[in-house]
């Protein structure tokens, strides 16, 4: 029971890998907080199936009003927060002179915009609990230079100097604050890439696609005090990709 006694907030909760999280967090202990711009429900399902706790709230993680109401409930249920992971992302595949303003914004907004928000509102509930663990879910594509993907490298990029930033200002709160970076692991949004799959596979060194309950286990770590002095950390996950100069894929 890793996490026994602690609040634990996770944000695009609704499937892949913060569904595998969600249930390993409350596995261990926690008491699971579900966010999803989606219908999260199955997760809580699932969760309270084992009877443990778990409760689940919509909101778009770049809605400024919405994750400071989700922090309001949080706080009249539970009275403070122990982890945030900052896992929701999403990805839109464009060629860098087809993608618009739009997509831009979009995907500033849910993968870097959401992360600064949610670790902005819910940290007076972390404040509170006196020590906390804060985890942002990078990529690999934050430093590889994978095809029609501008607007998501972009602010997954962000996502690594803002945890360096954070766990400077934030350690006198006893408040640790690290980065995930995965690549080539299997989920809704990598399962309709086709051949480009088999292609993150031939630069993977493990040869095969990871699965979201492995980077659960490594976000664990990170929440956890066996990770007590851990902090501005970038771990990457990705069965090797970034070892090696052809970590780039054809798209």
């Amino acid at each position: 029971m890793m996490l026994k006694d602690k609040v634990a907030v996770i944000t695009g909760a609704a499937s892949g890998i913060g569904q595998a999280t969600a249930i390993l967090f409350a596995r261990e202990g926690a008491s699971v907080i579900c966010i999803d711009d989606k219908p999260g429900r199955e997760t809580v399902d699932l969760i309270r199936q084992e009877k443990l706790d778990a409760s689940c709230y919509h909101a778009d993680v770049a809605n400024s009003e919405q994750v400071q109401a989700v922090a309001r409930e949080c706080e009249k249920a539970f009275g403070k927060v122990d982890i945030l992971f900052n896992n929701a992302g999403r990805s839109l595949k464009q060629a860098f002179e087809a993608t618009t303003e739009e997509t831009w914004a979009e995907m500033l907004g849910i993968n870097l915009t959401g992360a600064f928000l949610c670790s902005k509102y819910f940290l007076p509930l972390m404040k509170k609990a006196g020590t906390g663990s804060i985890i942002n879910h990078a990529s690999v594509d934050a430093f590889l230079g994978n095809p029609a993907i501008a607007a998501y490298a972009a602010a997954k990029g962000g996502l690594i100097p803002l945890t360096h930033v954070m766990a400077h200002d934030l350690g006198k709160y006893n408040i640790r604050v690290n980065c995930l970076s995965t690549g080539g692991i299997r989920s809704a949004m990598t399962a309709p890439l086709g051949a480009a799959y088999q292609s993150r596979i031939s630069v993977t060194p493990l040869q095969r696609m990871g699965t979201p309950e492995e980077v659960a286990y490594v976000a664990l770590f990170l929440a956890s005090d066996w990770s007590s002095f851990v902090n501005g950390a970038n771990l990457v996950v990705d069965g090797g990709r970034t070892t090696i100069t052809q970590g780039t894929y054809r798209g």
